[in-house]
């Protein structure tokens, strides 16, 4: 759904997310609002970018 859009959308999409954010010593952590539309994309996208264990 995202695959072709321009980035001027992208970054709109982006801004205007409602997440909480929650930031330890070791991980942050995003609390999307259950209306989120694009929580399982933004979710997936994380884990792809995640580093790998050691």
């Amino acid at each position: 759904r995202l695959a072709t859009a321009e980035f001027a959308t992208l970054r709109l999409r982006l801004l205007k997310l409602g997440a909480r954010i929650r930031e330890t010593a070791s991980r942050v952590r995003l609390a999307f609002a259950a209306a989120c539309p694009d929580a399982d994309l933004l979710r997936h996208l994380a884990t792809a970018l995640a580093p790998a264990p050691a």
